[in-house]
């Protein structure tokens, strides 16, 4: 039964996946939550620590096609705003720590290294009111919520990373 469900939902989450790719923009607006929530090595994360910093807020699962499919992209985006004030910030959605960890040696070719926030009792899930796997958000630098996107997509493409780039503060001039 769970393997049926999780096909089901896999399948829906594909479809509705399809129609997505590109950042929807929103009213700037404060995040439902302060998605305080803890590692994979159990350190604990608040979107407070990352103030002065455009956060990429993806929730996923290793069980998604789509989620699985965006994530070297997310690690290329990571790679691309290299010493830039910029953070992704996964969150696993419900699932073990052994799945997610597993997960990651699978994926040994995109050698993901963006954080990973664990949310175990779906607490995050409902404040954000995540229906969609994967759903991302992008908070510019003041911590407002900027870009929603349902579905996946490549993360460094142009137009993306252009968009993303433009939220990053400007440096004061001296």
């Amino acid at each position: 039964m769970k393997w049926a469900s999780a096909v089901l939902i896999s399948l829906v989450l594909s479809i509705g996946a399809a129609n997505a790719k590109e950042l929807k923009p929103l009213s700037p607006r404060d995040a439902p939550s302060t998605l305080a929530l803890k590692d994979l090595d159990g350190k604990p994360h608040s979107l407070a620590d990352y103030k002065g910093r455009v956060v990429l807020v993806n929730f996923w699962a290793t069980w998604c096609p789509p989620c699985r499919a965006e994530m070297p992209s997310m690690q290329r985006l990571k790679e691309a705003m290299k010493g830039k004030p910029f953070t992704i910030l996964a969150v696993d959605m419900a699932e073990s720590d052994t799945d997610v960890r597993q997960f990651l040696k699978d994926m040994k070719d995109a050698k993901l290294d963006f954080t990973i926030l664990m949310d175990k009792d779906g607490k995050a899930l409902k404040e954000w009111k995540v229906f969609v796997f994967p759903t991302s958000y992008v908070l510019d630098a003041e911590g407002k919520l900027r870009y929603a996107l349902l579905g996946s997509t490549e993360w460094d493409e142009f137009d993306t990373l252009k968009k993303i780039e433009a939220l990053l503060p400007q440096a004061v001039p001296q």
